[in-house]
């Protein structure tokens, strides 16, 4: 071989080598960032910064249409400067005498208000889904990780149809299918069928965890809104039974003292 032809050779050999070597190199600085761990016991948290035990996830109001104005301004909330608890129009409540001992509360909260009780939730993590137990009501949602698309066969729900996915160390929620029979908080803010849900979710530090939402739903508000709401991790509690059956608040199972036995309780 002609010397000129072995330079070339050479120079070729030479620049395949460089380039595998900046692959092999950056295959081992592009590693896969580890998927945080968001489980645990978690509480709406009460620190400066989010409204102080919040009813609502933004100080300003959102930019409702109409249609909204409308539905808030006749609503009655259990809390708030407009709340009253003896004739709210929560649709968590159906009252049936106008009196707080006859109403019935057994009615889903719904994502996102379920967030704004000081009833603590836990988050379940796995390699396909994150899975949230709420203590108020023993509500289940679930939000799946593994790729899937949002379902075309359901039904509106409390609850909506959740999926999830990584963006380094923040869990993004896209929900849909919403049914329009909740308000989104406790001072009556209203929501319909068409609400498409977006959270950011992630742990600012151990101990607590940040949910910032974007709010788009064309018959409510004339543009997209964000909020947030922040949780603090308690690690030593857990979940506690919690039933509901009419007029479940002024049952004496509800009122029941821990040294009383159930016998003496209505079931």
């Amino acid at each position: 071989m002609r010397s000129r032809e072995k330079l070339m050779v050479s120079a070729f050999l030479a620049a395949v080598g460089l380039i595998s070597a900046c692959q092999s190199s950056g295959s081992r600085t592009e590693k896969a960032t580890p998927i945080p761990d968001l489980s645990g016991v978690w509480d709406l948290s009460d620190s400066p910064g989010t409204h102080h035990t919040p009813r609502t996830f933004s100080q300003e109001e959102p930019p409702m249409t109409p249609w909204a104005e409308a539905i808030y301004k006749a609503a009655k909330p259990l809390a708030g400067s407009r709340g009253s608890y003896n004739d709210s129009n929560d649709p968590i409540v159906l009252t049936t005498t106008g009196k707080t001992e006859d109403q019935v509360a057994c009615f889903p909260a719904g994502v996102p208000k379920i967030y704004l009780r000081h009833s603590p939730m836990q988050i379940v993590q796995t390699s396909t889904e994150i899975i949230m137990l709420f203590e108020f009501d023993h509500l289940i949602r679930q939000i799946y990780t593994d790729g899937r698309a949002h379902s075309d066969v359901l039904g509106p729900s409390w609850m909506g149809d959740a999926i999830g996915k990584w963006e380094g160390d923040t869990l993004v929620v896209d929900t849909t299918n919403f049914n329009d029979r909740t308000w989104l908080d406790w001072l009556g803010h209203p929501h319909s069928d068409q609400l498409h849900l977006v959270e950011r979710i992630r742990r600012v530090d151990h101990n607590t965890l940040r949910d910032d939402m974007t709010f788009d739903d064309p018959k409510a508000f004339t543009k997209p809104w964000t909020g947030m709401v922040m949780f603090e991790l308690k690690p030593t509690w857990s979940l506690q039974e919690m039933v509901c059956e009419d007029a479940y608040f002024d049952t004496p199972f509800y009122h029941r003292t821990k040294t009383e036995p159930v016998s003496k309780t209505k079931q």
